[in-house]
């Protein structure tokens, strides 16, 4: 008990080294998720120029979910005990020798276990760096910056790479054209373009690599708040707590739900609208300005929440209601249900996705809140492994030897519905919080004692020099 009130009457200290840290960490999330997302928006292009099906482009993009997976396990113990720097470093150099080899399988099998990172990382470095405060924003700016790298791998890879042209001059516009028996005749031009892409990434790479080897200490001196200074629970004892707490294991689960389908859906989207007519550039820009929007309101969304602090379950059910309904109409589009028009399909599926998008850091500090005092690397470790394999699970689906995917728009309405009823059912508790607002409501008592017996000082020396 005297260490705990000796935590609580701590002095914490903020440093201006924060900012720094939440740019060049928002940089690698942002690149990395570029790299994660490569093949999904070019799909189109690739398929035809190399021959390829669309298994072949789901096996490269889940190669990356393996390496995600297999390397979850110890890469969330690891970045725990080795500090935010070595992991960094250590993940970047095979990152930059792998882009500029024609290996695309292993490449974007460790570019999936560099994904560990964006995975984990931002809740951390927010608990590390930022406090309350700022906390849920800085996380957020960090998240959101992972996606924004892929929606804008959606827009610049089918721009940087050119349609596929057919020796009877026709031009892959949407499944509708019958180009089995076609001769692609720009095959090198897109496998130029495609490692221009590539070299380029590369390049980043390798940049990035110089500025975390010149700055990026793995945590200040002081932390910047009382539950960000006090110690953390083991692997093993984390483990412990996360299987027998059952709230804290339904919340996982649903989070992985919602977030593994959703990741994994906005990876092939090209493949599924594609019966409908939407041409890989227009399935980019669906992307693009899903993730775009989601990033805003992420970020709008995540201030509020610092401002009214233990509000993000109510936040998180007003976003589902939006999702249900919005994916709800997406599914009724694809399938035919209701009259296509492209308006309606944009709206719908981009503030469905902008909704899910802008959930995920929340759901980040919900799970760091109720999951306190385990270690942020290592809950979040766990929850994305948890995503993963959901995340696997969605693309498995895509094996099923069909031509025609838009029974798959039901999923993120089914998941969403799920999602929905068990957060409303689950109680919340903020841990965290609760420690941070004791700490401050102790630091405001000792000030207002100090100010006290200022007063009673300064009134006593009054009284004294006018009896003298």
């Amino acid at each position: 008990m005297n260490e705990e009130n000796q935590l609580l009457e701590s002095p914490s200290r903020i440093y201006r080294a924060r900012w720094w840290m939440l740019l060049l960490s928002s940089l690698h999330f942002l690149h990395q998720n570029v790299g994660f997302n490569t093949w999904g928006p070019i799909a189109q292009s690739v398929k035809r120029a190399f021959d390829w099906e669309d298994t072949t482009i789901v096996f490269i993009l889940n190669m990356g979910r393996v390496g995600s997976v297999l390397y979850m396990c110890i890469g969330s113990y690891v970045f725990d005990k080795a500090g935010m720097r070595d992991y960094h470093v250590s993940l970047k150099k095979p990152k930059c020798l792998f882009f500029i080899k024609r290996l695309i399988t292993i490449g974007e099998f460790l570019n999936g276990c560099n994904g560990i990172t964006a995975f984990v990382a931002p809740p951390v470095i927010a608990d590390m760096w930022f406090p309350p405060g700022e906390r849920i924003t800085a996380s957020a700016i960090m998240v959101l910056a992972a996606y924004l790298g892929e929606g804008l791998s959606s827009i610049i890879g089918p721009n940087v790479l050119e349609k596929p042209i057919y020796a009877n001059d026709s031009i892959l516009q949407n499944s509708t054209v019958t180009t089995e028996s076609t001769t692609v005749i720009n095959g090198e031009e897109i496998l130029d373009g495609l490692m221009s892409y590539l070299y380029v990434q590369c390049g980043v790479s390798v940049v990035l690599f110089i500025m975390t080897v010149a700055y990026y200490p793995d945590k200040p001196s002081s932390a910047p708040s009382t539950s960000a200074g006090m110690s953390r629970l083991s692997y093993v004892e984390s483990f412990r707590k996360l299987v027998r707490n059952k709230h804290l294991l339904l919340l996982v689960l649903v989070f992985g739900v919602m977030i593994g389908v959703y990741t994994s859906w906005v990876q092939v989207i090209d493949i599924v609208y594609n019966p409908i007519g939407v041409s890989q550039l227009s399935a980019g820009w669906i992307a693009f300005y899903t993730i775009i929007i989601g990033s805003i309101l992420g970020f709008v969304i995540a201030r509020f929440s610092d401002i009214f602090m233990k509000r993000l379950k109510p936040v998180l059910l007003a976003m589902f209601v939006l999702t249900i309904v919005t994916s709800l109409w997406t599914a009724l589009i694809a399938n035919g249900l209701l009259p296509y028009t492209n308006w309606q399909l944009y709206v719908s599926a981009i503030v469905s996705g902008a909704m899910i998008n802008a959930s995920f850091p929340l759901w980040y500090e919900l799970i760091c809140e109720m999951s306190f005092p385990i270690p942020g690397g290592i809950i979040n470790g766990m929850s994305n492994f948890v995503f993963l394999v959901f995340a696997n699970v969605f693309f498995a689906l895509m094996y099923i030897p069909v031509h025609d995917h838009r029974w798959m728009t039901w999923t993120m309405f089914v998941c969403s519905v799920i999602g929905f009823v068990t957060l409303l059912l689950l109680p919340v508790k903020y841990i965290r919080t609760d420690i941070d607002m004791e700490s401050k409501e102790v630091d405001d008592s000792h000030s207002n004692k100090a100010d006290n017996i200022m007063m009673e000082t300064c009134s006593q020396e009054n009284v004294k020099n006018e009896n003298e």
